[in-house]
């Protein structure tokens, strides 16, 4: 395994406020780290039944153990916003699962 980190990206948190009445949710991000990255698989499959073609971008992407991120943050790399939903802790660094949708004409 390439241990490498060469590949760089942006970490975004997102929080969300709501206001007295409870009524709207305030959905802001705030970038918190500049990290270099390497990047292990990516798989791509299709939702046919939608109009235009979507297709679903998964990406698995190693980061410095030492890296503050955590499930449900969003990674900005190669130019596309990718959101986490899986982080796997490794002996020196850790395995990020991410997911992209992205429409049939930007791919």
């Amino acid at each position: 395994m390439n241990h490498r980190f060469k590949t760089p990206l942006a970490v975004y948190r997102v929080c969300s406020k709501r206001d007295g009445d409870d009524l709207f949710n305030d959905r802001k991000s705030g970038k918190i780290a500049d990290l270099k990255c390497h990047v292990i698989k990516t798989e791509t499959s299709d939702k046919a039944d939608a109009k235009p073609v979507m297709y679903i971008v998964k990406k698995t992407i190693g980061v410095p153990k030492s890296a503050d991120v955590k499930i449900s943050d969003e990674i900005v790399l190669f130019g596309r916003r990718y959101l986490i939903i899986d982080a796997n802790p490794r002996r020196y660094w850790m395995e990020l699962l991410m997911t992209c949708e992205v429409k049939g004409n930007d791919r």
